[in-house]
């Protein structure tokens, strides 16, 4: 278990459920937060007892995004320069990209407001669950700023270009249904059965092959970045890599005696 006073990771039977656990602060991005997650991420991807995680907030609320005050004491002050923004983005996004990629499945358990970075932090995920009071804001334009921490990147391939600018343009905030109709969300559960259908589904996925997520995850990421014929060269080789594992000749042979395989989603 990795904890601190903003977040806590419990591993328990190979799956990682993150919480942010300030939601008093609408575990907002504080710094705290930030090295917190950047840490655990950096773990993650050392263990080898990890197949899924479920990242959630907590008291009904995923996370509100900026740190207001936090930012606040970073403005400029008599005329001089403020804090170096680009070099916290740079380190925001570092660790960002690194859970967007982490080789096991990722389970966004969205309760309340997901604003801001927060959006973003749940579009790392490759699956987003959410609670009937569920609402994605891309709010940065209502303080002058541009949406961060990889969002514009993400949403417009998730939804769609112009769906991604009107909700980036208006910051208006998009509920559960309609995140879900548009392609944000992949369900609406009850809040109080939420993090349930989180490890329900990453129990799931816990039966396929490592190897094949881990590959099949960061080709399909790169995808709509890939011409044809790039994409067929990662998927040769990772079809060489595959076709190598235990994993895949123990299915093959069962396959082959009509036995049932390991991983079957519809049983």
């Amino acid at each position: 278990m990795s904890e601190s006073k903003v977040a806590e990771m419990i591993v328990e039977d190979g799956i990682a459920t993150i919480t942010m656990t300030r939601p008093d602060r609408r575990n907002a991005f504080t710094q705290e937060l930030q090295d917190y997650l950047s840490n655990v991420v950096s773990e993650i991807t050392r263990r080898d007892d990890i197949d899924a995680v479920v990242l959630r907030g907590s008291g009904g609320c995923f996370s509100g995004g900026g740190d207001i005050k936090g930012m606040l004491k970073n403005q400029p002050k008599d005329g001089q320069p403020g804090a170096d923004y680009r070099k916290r983005f740079y380190a925001i996004n570092d660790w960002i990209q690194r859970l967007r990629n982490l080789e096991v499945p990722v389970i966004a358990a969205v309760d309340g407001a997901a604003y801001g970075g927060g959006f973003a932090l749940a579009l790392c995920a490759d699956f987003v669950l959410c609670s009937p009071t569920a609402r994605f804001c891309s709010v940065f334009c209502r303080i002058g700023a541009v949406p961060d921490c990889g969002i514009m990147y993400v949403l417009p391939r998730m939804i769609g270009m112009q769906r991604a600018k009107e909700i980036m343009y208006t910051g208006r905030p998009v509920f559960a249904e309609e995140a879900k109709e548009i392609g944000i969300a992949f369900a609406v559960h009850p809040a109080d059965e939420l993090l349930d259908a989180a490890m329900t589904l990453a129990k799931r996925l816990q039966l396929a092959s490592r190897k094949s997520l881990a590959l099949t995850k960061r080709i399909t990421n790169q995808s709509l970045d890939l011409d044809s014929q790039s994409l067929l060269e990662m998927e040769a080789a990772a079809q060489e890599i595959c076709f190598n594992t235990d994993y895949n000749r123990d299915a093959v042979a069962r396959f082959t005696r009509k036995e049932p395989l390991l991983f079957n989603w519809e049983s």
